[in-house]
């Protein structure tokens, strides 16, 4: 029989276990240690054991999920109203299909205990406080379409798609920045700096960056203020188990009232030339199919889509 509980503190090398057993597709570091599963996940402020549900059939782990919140508005704290199942990992096993919905309806019993109104599937950038770094690339893109066994248990639960989300990359190599008036008329007018571990902007950034190499390019106006930022992480440990040198974009944005000027689009492609010259071969970032504002600010940089994620949603009950 196949009992469920809480996470224990001896829990994490069997957890390991599972995760490099288990069917998470490619995107998932391998092997995955202790050591990593304790910076990306038991190391957070926010990390509670309830949260973790563990599976277990005669004193072997066979799977675990975990359940999880986002940021409030301004990033000072978690908001309780939206929660996610962020993780499932489930080993072959007779009873597979069991573990995986036992584990999952737990998750959803935890978050909505705690306050949450909407069950979503899969981490994203909007509740990607645990696995950045072991799953998914540059950020959390739900459930990757490369993990099909994962689909598969939210899919089975009535789980529908919320968000697709695109994965793409921007291979460095012979890289140059793209020349035209306008980004002649911004290198007049403005200066770039980066800054290496800068101070972190919200308590959630603080948390979710923590023990990350984090550089923040900022677009300054000659003697004025910032016009726009680029946040990127170096992806360790998953660049490494790749081979190669990469950077995650996790943010970019522009302030101020000259919005709509190509700030943005100016800021990424000086921002990953100082890269290449620094060797890092791959740039990745993460967009949402809707925001198409991302999607062509990134086509024109030269990214290019790799894989999909879904981010899914559980449908609220209609009211009788």
């Amino acid at each position: 029989m196949i009992e469920f509980r809480p996470f224990r503190n001896d829990d994490p090398p069997r957890l390991a276990d599972v995760w490099r057993s288990a069917p998470l597709g490619p995107a998932a570091l391998q092997p995955m240690t202790t050591a990593w599963l304790d910076a990306a996940v038991f190391a957070k402020p926010f990390f509670d054991r309830e949260g973790l549900l563990v599976a277990v059939d005669q004193q072997r782990v066979v799977g675990f999920g975990h359940a999880a919140f986002g940021p409030n508005a301004d990033g000072s704290g978690l908001d309780t109203t939206v929660g996610s199942t962020v993780m499932l990992a489930v080993l072959p096993h007779p009873e597979e299909a069991v573990i995986g919905s036992e584990l999952l309806d737990r998750c959803e019993t935890y978050l909505e205990n705690r306050g949450a109104t909407t069950l979503l599937g899969g981490g994203s950038p909007s509740c990607n406080g645990f696995y950045l770094g072991l799953y998914g690339g540059a950020d959390l893109p739900g459930v990757l379409d490369s993990s099909p066994a994962v689909k598969e248990i939210f899919q089975l639960a009535g789980y529908e798609p919320f968000d697709r989300v695109a994965v793409l990359r921007r291979p460095l190599e012979g890289y140059r920045p793209p020349i035209d008036r306008s980004h002649l008329a911004i290198r007049r007018t403005t200066k770039l700096c980066s800054i290496d571990e800068p101070a972190r902007r919200t308590w959630w950034e603080a948390a979710v960056t923590c023990g990350i190499g984090l550089r923040r390019y900022e677009l300054r106006a000659h003697g004025g203020g910032v016009l726009a930022t680029a946040s990127f992480w170096d992806m360790q440990p998953l660049a490494a188990a790749w081979g190669v040198v990469a950077a995650g974009l996790l943010h970019v944005g522009t302030q101020g009232p000259r919005r709509r000027e190509g700030l943005a689009h100016y800021l990424l492609a000086e921002a990953m030339q100082d890269l290449a010259r620094e060797g890092v071969e791959v740039v990745e970032s993460h967009a949402s199919l809707e925001n198409l504002a991302a999607m062509r600010l990134l086509d024109k940089l030269g990214f290019e889509a790799c894989e999909m994620g879904t981010v899914f949603r559980k449908p609220r009950p209609e009211a009788e």
